[in-house]
């Protein structure tokens, strides 16, 4: 017991002292970025109030979520991804004019804080909400249109502009609202499976479009737009099967999972399932983000108050071996916290509990600015830790820094 005791304190200690030494402008200079210790991983968040990206350090042993660092940003940055190496990040901003940025994520250790570097902007037509990268293009959608750029060999960065998605009637395209309250009723994600298709929800539309990939570049050929099984759903996020033949979508106005199976140019519906609990009235939440499982076993979803008086959800179903909803139930609920204001959104730690086996979720809310970091066993949701920005400042959408 006291060996535990001090292992805890230490670690707590250790992170704040870390947190305490980020200066005036939020960075750590790379040689003097103070040691975190081998056990901890390293987290990003942007806001949806602040010209700022916030460095976070999870102690999986200790249970504990320190801010590490404060990056000076180019806006308040709603969307983050990064590639698979983990030293390059993606993000979309509600800057104007519209933009997406790009960051070289350096650590002077594999135990020290991440530092950030800008790379480079590109400009975009219209105010995005999503981007995904693959190790040739980097993907983004949001409102009227969506984009794919190419990867810059040197630099890691934005590259030439490739193709310009419309999601409206292109003589419409010039009176379009291009600002973030497209957002609301155009194009909300892009997502590329492993059968080399790509997936778009469309908010206004009520539909998913389909596309194929273009060998080499990585340019999208549409296939089909598929509508949703119910009226009014708006299809927020999706996110394909790791098998690429299912692709999972969240409907904002319905709280819906939806499962689809993927045929050669269309996508045909197969289940639906609820993220809230029987009885709640629909009308009264916004459905939000979708997740696999580390494992691929389970699906996790997630939904928003609608107003600070109703708290959001994180919801779990167990898949079959051919990926679909064992049961339209899902194995746990877990309330969150607030409504979740814009976020409540959910990220999947790259790696597991080393002692206990369970799956971290990274989960932000823009109410009160509070991270969470929620532990999974397979069968129910716990608390794991939590964190809150200071200065006011909403957290938006996350990403794991660390692999592995």
């Amino acid at each position: 017991m006291f060996t535990t005791l001090t292992f805890i304190m230490a670690a707590n200690a250790t992170l704040a002292g870390a947190a305490a030494a980020v200066g005036v402008a939020g960075q750590f200079p790379l040689g003097a970025v103070p040691s975190f210790g081998s056990a901890v991983k390293f987290l990003l968040t942007g806001t949806f109030n602040t010209i700022a990206l916030y460095t976070l350090a999870f102690d999986p042993l200790a249970r504990t979520l320190t801010v590490a660092g404060k990056t000076d940003a180019q806006g308040p940055h709603q969307y983050l991804c990064s590639n698979a190496a983990r030293d390059r990040v993606y993000a979309t901003t509600w800057a104007w004019p519209p933009t997406l940025s790009s960051w070289a994520v350096e650590q002077a250790a594999p135990d020290a804080a991440p530092v950030l570097r800008l790379v480079n902007n590109a400009n975009i037509t219209a105010t995005s909400s999503y981007v995904f990268a693959t190790d040739r293009a980097i993907y983004s959608a949001g409102g009227p249109t969506g984009e794919v750029h190419a990867i810059d060999e040197t630099t890691g960065g934005f590259g030439k502009k490739l193709q310009e998605l419309i999601y409206v009637p292109e003589d419409q395209l010039e009176q379009a609202d291009k600002t973030r309250k497209a957002l609301r009723y155009g194009s909300h994600g892009v997502d590329l499976s492993s059968q080399g298709q790509a997936f778009v929800p469309d908010l206004g539309g009520n539909s998913i479009w389909m596309y194929s990939v273009n060998e080499p570049e990585g340019t999208l050929k549409f296939l089909s737009e598929n509508k949703s099984p119910r009226p009014h759903d708006a299809p927020r996020h999706n996110v394909p099967s790791k098998d690429g033949k299912l692709v999972y979508a969240v409907t904002e106005h319905t709280s819906f999972v939806d499962v689809y199976e993927v045929l050669p140019t269309s996508l045909k519906w197969r289940q639906s399932a609820s993220i809230i609990p029987i009885g709640r009235d629909p009308h009264s939440f916004r459905g939000d983000t979708l997740k696999l499982s580390l494992s691929g076993t389970h699906l996790f979803a997630s939904t928003r108050g609608g107003s600070p008086s109703t708290r959001g959800f994180v919801s779990a179903w167990k898949l079959d071996s051919e990926g679909y909803l064992e049961s339209y139930h899902p194995t746990a609920t877990y309330e969150t916290p607030t409504s979740g204001g814009k976020a409540n959104a959910i990220e999947v730690a790259p790696f597991a509990g080393e002692v206990q086996k369970i799956e971290y979720i990274s989960l932000t809310d823009d109410e009160q600015g509070l991270i969470l970091i929620l532990g999974w066993d397979g069968e129910r949701f716990e608390e794991i830790a939590r964190t809150q920005l200071a200065e006011g400042a909403m957290a938006s959408h996350l990403i794991w820094l660390s692999g592995a």
